[in-house]
């Protein structure tokens, strides 16, 4: 008849805005990718800020200052947790938590789960299993654990079969060994400042971005002055625990 009918197609970032504007009414005419779009234009339009250019863009809020503050203290509590064993008189604490394979491949659990553990003065610990059959596992388990070893040294568990008991004779706490440990201590500070770092580009690069998408200036540089302050807060903590666990090994 002469007659022939177009298809109008738009560019996905163009989409949202001819849908919310009414410019879109035959949805049989549009491709599968762009029909898939119109349920979500409403929601799409509500989350958007608008300018006076008419285009959208989505809205960059300012990071909450307590949700860093909560990071930081996150990373700080974990440089804690990894450096609290080491040189410690308390080696119970280095033995807990270690991971044992018991009953061979995939029954991984924790120390603390197949025995008790006693620490007699600071030479010896005792592994009471609960089950005397998994003796030779666990046995083995200690002596392959990494862990263990960068800390503790090579170790030599000795087995008595009948009782279902490991005693680990400790290694003294030589200068090579504080050597060892004040630099395993020095490792995980450095992973913290790195944390810390990290966290810091984040939250200022959300601040930048926040200007740019709308945000007074003045409002950003006080929410940058505000993070500044938080993250040397944290850093002057972690160097503070990196100083006490320094004096405790040596």
């Amino acid at each position: 008849s002469g007659c022939s009918s177009s298809i109008v197609m738009f560019r996905p970032h163009h989409f949202s805005r001819a849908v919310s504007r009414g410019l879109v009414t035959n949805k049989s005419l549009l491709r599968p990718s762009n029909a898939t779009q119109i349920s979500n234009a409403t929601q799409m339009k509500s989350n958007h800020r608008f300018f006076s250019d008419d285009s959208e863009v989505p809205a960059v809020e300012l990071p909450e200052i307590d949700d860093l503050k909560l990071e930081l203290e996150m990373s700080l509590d974990n440089f804690k947790t990894t450096i609290s064993p080491l040189g410690s008189s308390n080696v119970i604490s280095q033995f807990e938590n270690i991971t044992v394979i018991p009953y061979g491949p995939g029954s991984n659990c924790s120390l603390s789960s197949v025995a008790q553990i006693t620490q007699k003065g600071t030479s010896e610990i005792t592994l009471n299993l609960f089950d005397s059959s998994t003796l030779q596992d666990v046995s083995k388990s200690i002596q392959t654990n990494k862990t263990i070893t960068e800390t503790l040294g090579s170790l030599n568990p000795s087995c008595n079969d009948s009782a279902g008991e490991i005693t680990i004779k400790l290694p003294a706490q030589n200068s090579e060994r504080k050597s060892k440990l004040l630099s395993l201590v020095k490792s995980s500070h450095q992973k913290y400042v790195k944390s810390v770092r990290e966290h810091r580009k984040v939250f200022m690069d959300q601040c930048k971005n926040s200007v740019k998408d709308g945000t007074s200036k003045d409002e950003g540089k006080r929410r940058e002055k505000e993070g500044e302050g938080v993250v040397k807060e944290s850093q002057k903590l972690g160097d503070k625990v990196l100083e006490e666990k320094i004096v405790e090994i040596d």
